[in-house]
């Protein structure tokens, strides 16, 4: 009974956890469908993930990193992670300007300049995942990075950058645009959903296969008169 009940509410919670996930997922998607919000120093408030931006200003080319480990379709590469000195304020906003494949000269990253004139950059706002891991201490090795935190962008560089980076939706030759599409991982939840209560069914199944035993009719006495 303690089995099948706490099966049983993991895999209520796990369906609730879907249906949040599932609500977030439609605020992704309405936010996609906003107008395109342009970028000041003071845009810094939460929610914007997904939102389409537009940022004016001046590429710091001696800022630009590369990071490491990424792929395109079987293809393996860096993402180009541009600041933007936004016009008329001292801070910056990271533009990922796209995909690039790895050369002959690898480790060292490709070329992929920039204009110095001013520029408007128009895309979609999006977070670096927190989740990664680094297998050894020398995660920064000139302008090749293994992963990228704003945190940690601010530290190395010192620049005032605000939390998003940009994804450059328009993207020149030898770059490739990186998309990243909306998802709040409903369908893991659902999995896990799934499979608690299927583990709440087999427990009854295996308590009414232990418990419940057929009545075998009793064999007829023998005939004492039979010889």
């Amino acid at each position: 009974m303690l089995a099948f009940g706490l099966t049983c509410y993991l895999g209520y919670w796990q369906q609730g956890r879907a249906a949040e996930k599932r609500s977030l997922q439609a605020e992704y998607a309405q936010r996609s469908s906003l107008a395109p919000i342009s970028l000041r120093a003071e845009t810094r408030e939460a929610g914007l993930r997904y939102r389409i931006a537009t940022a004016r200003g001046v590429w710091q080319a001696d800022r630009q990193i590369y990071v490491d480990n990424k792929f395109d379709g079987e293809r393996v590469g860096y993402h180009v992670i541009t600041p933007l000195k936004i016009s008329g304020t001292d801070v910056h906003v990271l533009v990922n300007r796209g995909w690039i494949a790895r050369s002959a000269a690898y480790p060292v990253a490709p070329s992929a300049s920039v204009t110095a004139a001013e520029t408007e950059v128009s895309g979609s706002l999006t977070l670096p995942s927190a989740r990664f891991i680094e297998l050894g201490a020398q995660t920064v090795e000139g302008n090749v990075w293994q992963n990228l935190t704003v945190e940690r962008y601010q530290a190395v560089t010192g620049l005032n950058v605000l939390p998003y980076v940009l994804l450059a939706g328009d993207s020149l030759p030898p770059l490739r645009p990186v998309v990243e599409q909306p998802d709040a991982g409903a369908a893991k939840h659902v999995e896990y959903m799934l499979t608690w209560y299927s583990l709440a069914a087999t427990v009854t199944l295996l308590w009414l296969f232990t418990n419940i035993h057929v009545q075998k009719p009793p064999m007829p006495a023998a005939d004492s008169r039979l010889p």
